[in-house]
């Protein structure tokens, strides 16, 4: 059975496009902290539809190179696409298992968002991380802490919403919340330096807001195999995020995302 709770192809693609939107600000601060420029090598484990893969292979060309890893062969497909739309003829994109890193030595940077959280191993993966970077290279992730969400007034169908979500990942191995534990992480692959950053991207209005209800969407087939809610409660659930989504007195957030980084020891 796929471990992974959030549907993929297109109109996954579709969902993470909107969130790489929301979080593009911060991340590409992230890769300013980390000193990213042209010439550098770059992994990107567990790419998904490759946007930050593609954010990076902008600011390392022309002679840089990032590699975008990633399962979902459709979803890789559509990426290289996005590539060869946007010109880049300096990123690759592999299929690998996302929840297991192959590569060998020499990265400048070895990063993953969002990825460790869905992986019932992630020690594993961050190790391999580690290992593909060169000596004093950085490893980078960004990774969520679900129960920081908030809606603000209180909704019942916002507070369902990341209840379901936090469960069903666990269900399927994975860790909702694994965000604070990422620096303890690191420090037992004996990366040095390391360092922590908290955002939070959070919304009156604009499509920022829409995460939730694309989310719940997404997640709607792992909830009802799993027998955590019925068909019409995730129906019900979507059109009251929707609804909430629509209201300017509504404050909506996504998860709290902490950004954890650090190097090789040389």
């Amino acid at each position: 059975m796929n471990r992974y709770v959030i549907s993929g192809g297109q109109e996954g693609k579709n969902r993470l496009k909107l969130l790489s939107e929301v979080m593009r600000p911060t991340t590409s601060q992230l890769l300013s902290t980390l000193g990213l420029t042209a010439g550098m090598t770059c992994l990107d484990v567990g790419c998904g539809g490759g946007h930050v893969t593609l954010l990076m292979a902008g600011i390392v060309a022309p002679l840089g190179k990032v590699v975008g890893t990633d399962s979902d062969q459709e979803i890789l497909s559509l990426a290289r696409q996005d590539a060869e739309a946007e010109g880049l003829d300096n990123v690759e994109f592999r299929h690998a298992d996302a929840s297991v890193c192959h590569e060998d030595g020499g990265y400048d940077l070895a990063y993953a968002r969002f990825l460790l959280t869905h992986l019932s191993a992630p020690e594993k993966c961050l190790s391999a991380m580690v290992q593909a970077c060169k000596p004093g290279g950085w490893v980078a992730v960004e990774d969520i802490d679900f129960n920081g969400s908030f809606c603000h007034p209180h909704s019942d169908a916002y507070q369902r919403y990341t209840e379901l979500y936090q469960e069903v990942v666990s269900r399927r191995g994975g860790d909702p919340n694994i965000g604070p534990k990422l620096p303890g992480m690191l420090r037992q692959t004996g990366v040095k330096d390391i360092q922590l950053k908290v955002v939070q991207p959070a919304h009156f209005e604009g499509d920022g807001k829409l995460m939730a209800s694309i989310t719940m969407q997404r997640i709607s087939g792992s909830l009802i195999s799993e027998g955590l809610a019925t068909e019409a409660e995730v129906k019900s659930l979507v059109n009251e995020l929707n609804d909430a989504a629509a209201n300017p007195e509504i404050l909506m957030s996504v998860p709290r995302v902490f950004q954890t980084w650090g190097r090789r020891a040389a």
